[in-house]
């Protein structure tokens, strides 16, 4: 099941990473490069660590390079949570995503898909688009088991999730023994994945809305590999990790990836 979206998502994804000073000169070099870039079918943005929201909100005023979270608490605006940050917080920086269910979250802080719908919730609740992560580790994709887990992994989500909600979200597909390794998943694999992630949205929410959700991959991701990537017709955009964090890397990603289309 195949449906290639008209429009093309590249998002960074700079995990725990960044430093004040750098931050300054990547964004200067990142936005001489948008002056030039015309970006077309392609939507471009970046999650940052907290701390640096203000710093890049404020340099990105009326760009249209998206800024995003890399996470959101599941509560509801306000109260007694130490270190959470709300989706009500996240809008005064005009973050338009947010990521939640990264594989690092999952296995690092034991958030299920319960959690990770409720966070999903509270973004939706403020305009704010959560981009879910879906995905199997190396012992699943050993066992044959992959395409059954990630399968699972939307049906969970769904019980918790309505239709609407559900559709309003877009998905990643992160290989989990791929993240940081420096390896991709083959060209075969990724079709199979997506095309599954595909089917449960469909089977979940219909036709209509199923086949309209971008579905990113992310896994390794970088200059080298993202035009292959892309040239699957089963994939609308690449969530992209470690080659995100520099703008040498990432200027050379986001130019490719533009020109592709032109």
């Amino acid at each position: 099941m195949v449906n290639r979206l008209k429009t093309t998502f590249v998002i960074g994804n700079w995990k725990m990473n960044g430093a004040i000073s750098d931050n300054e000169a990547f964004l200067s070099d990142l936005l001489k490069l948008l002056e030039r870039l015309d970006l077309g079918g392609v939507i471009c943005g970046i999650a940052v660590p907290s701390v640096y929201l203000f710093q890049f909100s404020s340099r990105l005023v009326d760009n249209p390079f998206l800024l995003g979270s890399q996470d959101v608490s599941a509560r509801k605006d306000n109260g007694p949570f130490t270190g959470e940050i709300s989706a009500k917080m996240l809008t005064e920086f005009d973050c338009s995503f947010s990521i939640v269910g990264h594989s690092e979250r999952r296995e690092n802080f034991q958030e299920s898909n319960e959690d990770i719908a409720k966070k999903a919730t509270q973004l939706l609740q403020y305009g704010i688009t959560p981009i879910v992560c879906v995905g199997e580790n190396a012992v699943l994709r050993k066992n044959g088991d992959a395409v059954a887990f990630v399968a699972g992994q939307i049906d969970e989500l769904s019980s918790f999730l309505s239709k609407e909600l559900l559709g309003k979200c877009k998905f990643a597909y992160e290989p989990i023994w791929a993240i940081g390794t420096g390896k991709t998943a083959l060209t075969s694999d990724v079709r199979e994945m997506h095309t599954t992630i595909r089917r449960s949205l469909v089977k979940n929410i219909g036709e209509d809305s199923g086949l309209q959700i971008p579905i990113l991959y992310g896994g390794s991701v970088n200059a080298d590999n993202v035009l292959e990537i892309m040239s699957e017709e089963c994939v609308d955009g690449v969530l992209v990790g470690g080659a995100s964090v520099r703008m040498d890397s990432f200027g050379d990603l986001l130019e490719k990836a533009v020109n592709r289309l032109h």
